[in-house]
């Protein structure tokens, strides 16, 4: 017996032969089977090379290719969309940071060393051809650069300016590995190359990636083909540790069959969603019913998933799990801008989003009445978020849908705050430094926003020529940050007297914090060293981590926490910190990122020397290696 066949009749548009490319005869009946669902001097350099037997828990950051597809899907014939779309629309997001109406980085100066290399597969030793490798300059320096190896596997970069760089080297099924990385989730390393020197032989030896496979079903067993399928892993982000993408995600097949790829080692969740519906009828009350986010191994509750842990290049296969059926449910309630007038749309925003890209899309959305009313229809279990639109405004309320529905849902638009002010040093001069390497931005402390709304206030931000600036658009609570090139920090933001440097601002719709003056100055404090071994001997690896002495200060994008790699040479800097009391502590591995946790700073804190800088100040430390 063939279930859940949706059958749905409209009258065919006023046209003779067949509906445009649709070819479906006019008057015909429209029929959609939802699912059949049964069944880089001359010197030489040590190769970055992972050993296949390590085991870590997530991935080299890097960004998912930015790019949007929107999916519309009606397999009716002949058939349109309804306007509550209850479709999932899915668009790729590269996370970073707001730069519109920036100037773009200049290019790099021209220079006299050089950087040589191949890259070769870690396990038959081939070289491989066509892959990339990037070069960025940790000191500020312009756009990165990239290569494409040759059939020998060989890149080369020139005329190089002396620094300190960031090296990676990337191919299709390989894991990406930045330069001295000795497991694929570690921080990167520094490269320093010095005037006319050339470095040789800095190879890369990619290892593959790892898969997870398997099959979603319907409770029954019944194959479900198009669903989407995340790998997820716990990673600390946005203020709090939660599960995040691995890369972008897949799509059932028509059997049900499922294969991440490009994995790098780590413990996994598995993920599969569908917007799928059918309707059933209890005692005469007819129910849309849907599917829940559902893990592996086939629960909504991602604290009851299955845990898949894979090595380097090992594959997950079996990982076969069904879908939890559930009632769908409808979102209502009022909506309107700051001024009391009705909004124009409402959606209903599913996201999953992580430190190296995501989807989100549309779930759900509604045409607000004029009285400011909505309602959204059909909503499966699930958290989303609602984002209310229109005149230039938004609004967005998180919430998460359950069996019941909810109502009285009261949404209020804004349509954000602006700021301006000047650029200046501690002499009430603008800065020595070129206008193009300065970037202000007003970043949220946590949450990431997802795809752009029609409608919504549009962010800005404009450095001019006198050294005055602006930026619109800025919604909900937001901090200020700055990037400058090296040798530069900011020592304040004031207002009214009052440093706001590392406060969460927020001002009320419409609103303009005016007046701001962003103190930059060249007085900058250095931390320089070397790490040794328990028996004093200097030793060419590990990781740095140097935080603020108060847990106050300890959140994502803290200007009081840093950490280094030292380079080839042993030798570890760090510029830039505020004047303050510190903790600092060299440990040999590091996940990329931890430092953000603050649990993970508190974890080490007894580990750490303490450490007072003043403004200005260079301090030189020899640190040994701690052993948590």
């Amino acid at each position: 017996m063939v279930r859940r066949i949706a059958v749905r009749a409209r009258r065919a548009p006023r046209s003779k032969g067949p509906i445009p490319d649709q070819g479906t005869p006019s008057g015909q009946l429209r029929c959609r089977r939802r699912r059949l669902r049964r069944g880089r001097r001359v010197e030489r350099t040590r190769v970055s090379r992972v050993a296949p037997s390590v085991r870590a828990t997530g991935h080299a950051r890097h960004r998912w290719p930015s790019h949007a597809f929107a999916e519309n899907r009606d397999d009716s014939v002949g058939a349109t969309m309804p306007s509550r779309a209850a479709v999932l629309t899915i668009a790729f997001v590269a996370l970073a940071s707001n730069t519109a109406s920036q100037t773009p980085p200049a290019a790099p100066p021209a220079g006299t060393a050089s950087i040589r290399g191949r890259i070769l597969a870690a396990d038959t030793g081939k070289p491989l051809r066509r892959a990339s490798v990037s070069l960025s300059s940790l000191e500020g320096g312009g756009r990165p650069r990239t290569a494409n190896t040759n059939a020998d596997g060989r890149y080369e970069f020139k005329e190089l300016p002396a620094g300190r760089y960031s090296l990676s080297a990337a191919r299709s099924g390989y894991l990406q590995l930045r330069y001295g990385q000795r497991r694929p989730l570690e921080a990167v390393r520094p490269l320093q190359i010095f005037d006319g020197q050339v470095l040789e032989r800095v190879d890369f030896a990619l290892p593959r990636t790892g898969l997870i496979a398997g099959r979603v079903t319907d409770e029954v067993g019944d194959s479900v083909t198009g669903a989407m399928v995340f790998a997820l892993r716990s990673e600390y982000w946005m203020g709090r540790r939660q599960f995040v993408p691995m890369g972008p995600p897949v799509r059932t097949d028509d059997t049900g069959q499922f294969r991440v790829i490009g994995l790098p080692p780590g413990t996994y969740v598995v993920r599969a969603t569908t917007r799928e519906t059918w309707t059933v009828t209890h005692s005469g009350v007819r129910e849309v019913m849907s599917f829940a986010p559902t893990y592996f191994p086939g629960t909504p509750d991602v604290k009851e998933a299955g845990r898949i842990t894979i090595g380097i290049a090992q594959h997950s296969n079996g990982i076969d799990f069904p879908l939890v059926p559930g009632r769908t449910v409808k979102v209502s309630g009022t909506a309107f801008d700051s001024h009391g007038r009705p909004l124009t749309t409402v959606s209903l925003s599913q996201d999953t989003l992580g430190p190296s890209g995501g989807t989100t899309g549309i779930a759900g959305n509604s045409v607000v009445a004029a009285d400011g009313t909505f309602t959204i229809r059909d909503a499966a279990p699930g958290e989303y978020r609602l984002l209310g639109v229109g005149s230039g405004e938004i609004a967005r309320l998180p919430i998460v849908v359950g069996a019941a529905d909810i109502e009285n849902v009261a949404l209020v638009g804004s349509a954000g705050w602006s700021a301006s002010g000047m650029v200046t040093t501690e002499s009430g001069i603008p800065p020595s430094i070129p206008r193009e390497r300065v970037r202000i931005n007003a970043n949220a402390p946590s949450g990431f926003s997802g795809m752009r709304m029609q409608g919504e206030p549009a962010y800005r931000q404009v450095l001019n020529d006198d050294w005055t600036f602006s930026i619109t658009g800025i919604v909900g609570a937001a901090r200020f940050r700055v990037t400058l090139p090296e040798g530069w920090t900011v020592k304040s933001i004031l207002h009214d007297g009052r440093d706001m440097v590392d406060t969460p601002l927020e001002m009320k719709s419409g609103e303009t914090l005016s007046g701001v003056q962003l103190v930059v100055t060249n007085r900058i404090t250095t931390v320089a060293g070397q790490i040794a071994d328990s028996k004093g001997m200097p030793v060419t690896d590990g990781t740095v981590i140097v935080f603020a002495s108060s847990a106050e200060k300890w959140f994502e994008d803290s200007r009081f926490i840093r950490s280094v790699r030292p380079d080839q040479q042993g030798q570890f800097q760090i510029k830039g910190l505020p004047p303050g009391d510190y903790l600092v502590v060299a440990l040999d591995y590091v996940q990329d990122g931890m430092w953000n946790d603050p649990e993970y700073l508190e974890s080490i804190r007894r580990y750490a020397e303490r450490m007072t800088l003043k403004e200005g100040e260079s301090r030189s430390i020899s640190l040994k290696l701690a052993s948590p």
